[in-house]
């Protein structure tokens, strides 16, 4: 999978017009209205100009996560699919490899996931370049497996929610889910979220216990 960035807060600044919140209106996303599995379109503070001409820009949903980012933070590699309407700034990185919307979702779940936040962790300092993530290890998962079906059916439960995505019962069942594919055994998943103090001690405690309960 390819990423990359789409527009210039900067270089293309002559695009945008203030926000207005219409439902026609493209909203220009930031990296800091991402979180995990969300998108916060409305607090959006640019929109796109009516007839601007952005060819770089596809009008199709689309996995993105934030440029900037460190390993002390809360979570490091964060990740959510964009509305199609939405266009986006260089804080965000963009996947430009067409997959089909269900993949998509299953490689948000992976990239929202504590291991692969875990090795991302071990190599970033203060962005996630697309060379990082070009060397990010995930598992392979076939649509025919179970797994793909419940993946994609977890990211989208997390990104419609209206509570707090960690807080969801989706969350660590998705966490838990993603470490087995993986590979990592109980010691490793345990040390692995012992590398997230941010994160609270019952969430993670939640996501081990239900790893375990899959074995």
């Amino acid at each position: 999978m390819r990423f990359g960035r789409e527009l210039n807060a900067t270089d293309d600044r002559g695009l945008f017009v203030p926000f207005t919140g219409s439902s026609s209106a493209r909203p220009v996303l930031e990296g800091k209205q991402i979180e995990p599995f969300r998108v916060s379109c409305e607090s959006s503070r640019y929109e796109l100009a009516a007839g601007a001409s952005t060819p770089r820009v596809p009008r199709r949903a689309r996995l993105a996560y934030r440029d900037v980012a460190s390993a002390t933070n809360r979570v490091t590699l964060i990740a959510a699919v964009l509305p199609a309407r939405a266009v986006t700034t260089h804080t965000l990185f963009c996947l430009k490899t067409p997959l089909p919307l269900d993949a998509q979702h299953v490689l948000c779940s992976l990239l929202n996931s504590f291991v692969a936040n875990y090795v991302i962790r071990l190599r970033v300092n203060t962005h996630v370049t697309a060379s990082l993530m070009s060397r990010l290890p995930v598992p392979l998962i076939e649509p025919a497996q179970p797994a793909f079906a419940r993946l994609a059916h977890l990211s989208r439960s997390l990104s419609e929610g209206t509570e707090p995505a960690e807080q969801m019962p989706e969350y660590a069942e998705l966490q838990a889910h993603v470490a087995h594919l993986y590979g990592v055994n109980e010691d490793d998943f345990a040390h692995v979220l012992t590398t997230f103090p941010l994160i609270p001690e019952e969430i993670k405690s939640r996501a081990l216990a239900l790893f375990n309960s899959l074995h």
